[in-house]
């Protein structure tokens, strides 16, 4: 952490308290209260050798465990240049930011595109493969629901697993207007797999896993529940026209998250989609990706097991309604 709001000594570094520094995410703007005084209301990182205390300012312990930083923003000075901002978390809970320099109270800094960092840019095959949703697609968060493009690293996204976990990274895709019919998104119905779900209709790429739920799963499978591909589940969807932007989410682990009301899978990450991440940030958030990501969320239907659950589940409804 050198370079930052740090004591002569260098083992307390200091930072703003998460609460007094809001984010509008429609304009893409960060801001420090308007009261906040540096002077008396920085609160403190001390770092002993079990461990990192974080300290209110008026030295009370609010928070104490092992200290990792999350990929940092980057925001936009109104007069020019840049400020880093670090995500301090203390025992997995995001609980404080660390700036490169201070910030001016009142004044709106604008976040510096991360999609605008140099990487490799994903080919229409490789982005149909991936779990992708087209933007607007609204998310379950802890702070309610919110548009994907909206969403950055840090938030914290409901998963059925785990309840609130953050996003390590939002992959922004183009699919282009000439990519091969195979590869297109695809547009799925509100109500297509009943009621509520999903709750409107959505953009998501082929390889986008849809969770399924049924008693057929567990006497065919042993499983209570599977993904099987939009593709699969929905062949006769409507492909998407014109180039589309796609969103992926990554978090430590393969995860199933709320979008419109429908279950869908995050990123299983391999070597291919950490390719696609700029530098600093496939080198910030690797070593954890590969920890968390040998084992998928769920199992995966191949397309004939999906058409065989499809075909029970219409013979079953038929035989209800007579």
């Amino acid at each position: 952490m050198g370079g930052y709001l740090q004591a002569a000594g260098g083992d307390m570094d200091y930072g703003y308290p998460v609460s007094v520094l809001g984010f509008d995410a429609e304009h893409g703007l960060w801001s420090l209260d308007h009261d906040f005084d540096a002077a008396t209301m920085l609160w403190q990182l001390v770092h002993g050798d079990t461990g990192t205390e974080l300290r209110d300012a008026m030295g009370h312990v609010v928070a104490e465990g092992q200290m990792t930083a999350d990929v940092p923003l980057v925001l936009q000075k109104p007069d020019g240049g840049t400020i880093r901002l670090d995500r301090i978390e203390i025992a997995g809970v995001l609980c404080l930011y660390m700036a490169s320099e201070r910030l001016t109270p009142g004044i709106d800094y604008l976040e510096a595109e991360p999609f605008a960092l140099p990487a490799r840019a994903a080919s229409p095959e490789e982005i149909a493969a991936l779990p992708c949703l087209g933007g607007g697609t609204t998310i379950a968060t802890a702070e309610g629901p919110m548009p994907i493009d909206w969403l950055r690293p840090g938030d914290r996204v409901l998963t059925r697993d785990n309840g609130y976990q953050p996003l390590l990274w939002v992959g922004q895709h183009t699919m282009p207007r000439r990519a091969p019919a195979e590869t297109r998104p695809l547009l799925l119905a509100a109500a297509c797999f009943g009621a509520a779900q999903p709750e409107r209709d959505v953009l998501l790429s082929p390889g986008t896993g849809v969770l399924l739920a049924g008693h057929e799963l567990e006497l065919w499978f042993g499983e209570s529940e599977m993904f099987a591909r939009a593709r699969d589940a929905l062949p006769k969807a409507e492909a998407g026209a014109g180039p589309q932007k796609l969103y992926s989410m990554l978090l430590a682990s393969p995860e199933i998250v709320l979008a419109e009301g429908m279950w869908v899978s995050s990123v299983h990450a391999d070597a291919g989609y950490l390719s696609l991440l700029p530098d600093r940030i496939r080198g910030a958030i690797a070593p954890r990706v590969r920890a968390g990501h040998d084992d998928p969320a769920r199992a995966w239907l191949e397309n004939w097991e999906v058409a065989m659950f499809r075909r029970e589940r219409l013979a079953r409804a038929r035989r209800v309604a007579a």
